[in-house]
């Protein structure tokens, strides 16, 4: 009887500890909608978010190097990505642009976007001793903070984005700046990373689009058609995702949950 008895109750065990483990490891569903994510790990040009939103290589193109999550990016001053999918314009609604950069303060910078400066439109983050998220739509608005002393030589987060008439800054998942009454219009430019003022064709237009290059690495680059929470800012920051990973806290309480059913299991067996 003792050992009918110690069998059954194993089975009931085991499949309590399976239910517990299946509750707790359910994944949540991301809120935000992705356009692009182009993580360098790959072919450089890749879009790995299965939009299918392939770069082309401009100025000789970036090269491959170490990032702050696998490979990044790296500009040379004169090379950029470029893509003229209109999945990018973005001014005139709501968007949120992610991205890892390093980059020297000794000249300006330009990181992502889709601007014409000679026209006064589009989108575009840029770095030089400041960091700027640009909106315009022939009336320029702005928010900015100061760059990190050691931008330079670490990899730090930035995230720019619109929700309403609000535009936000955040510098390594705190909220640097924001400004109300913002509005955009779309440049018949090309999205451009490294660059800006970048034709649909890949030229480099007027307005700095010749001399203004990126001189540094770009790593984890996320463009999504809404806002983020503040909690996705700061997944995005610490975990390179949207969602916080869900197996260290839950993982505990699972082992906790497996040592009591021990526990109880091996008292009951030694009852006389």
């Amino acid at each position: 009887m003792a050992r009918n008895f110690s069998f059954k109750h194993k089975k009931t065990a085991q499949k309590f500890a399976f239910g517990v483990f299946l509750a707790l490891f359910s994944l949540p569903s991301a809120n935000a909608a992705l356009i692009a994510h182009y993580s360098f790990d790959a072919a450089l040009t890749t879009d790995d978010s299965g939009n299918g939103h392939t770069l082309i290589a401009g100025g000789g193109g970036p090269t491959q190097v170490g990032g702050q999550f696998g490979s990044a990016a790296s500009f040379s001053g004169g090379s950029f990505f470029y893509n003229a999918d209109a999945a990018f314009n973005l001014a005139s609604g709501n968007f949120a642009i992610s991205l890892w950069y390093q980059a020297a303060q000794s000249s300006f910078s330009p990181l992502v976007g889709k601007n014409s400066s000679s026209s006064n439109q589009g989108y575009a983050v840029s770095q030089g001793t400041s960091l700027f998220g640009d909106l315009n739509d022939t009336i320029g608005g702005a928010v900015a903070t100061t760059a990190p002393a050691d931008d330079e030589t670490a990899f730090h987060h930035l995230v720019f984005q619109k929700i309403g008439g609000t535009l936000e800054l955040y510098l390594d998942g705190v909220l640097e700046d924001t400004i109300t009454g913002a509005s955009g219009a779309d440049s018949s430019n090309a999205f451009a990373i490294g660059s800006r003022n970048i034709t649909s064709g890949g030229a480099e237009g007027s307005g700095g689009g010749t001399s203004q290059k990126m001189n540094g690495l770009l790593d984890e680059i996320y463009v999504f058609d809404s806002g983020l929470s503040t909690t996705e800012i700061s997944n995005l920051h610490q975990f390179n995702s949207l969602d916080a990973p869900v197996i260290s806290e839950p993982a505990g309480l699972t082992s906790l949950a497996f040592g009591l059913l021990g526990l109880g299991y091996l008292r009951r067996r030694r009852r006389p």
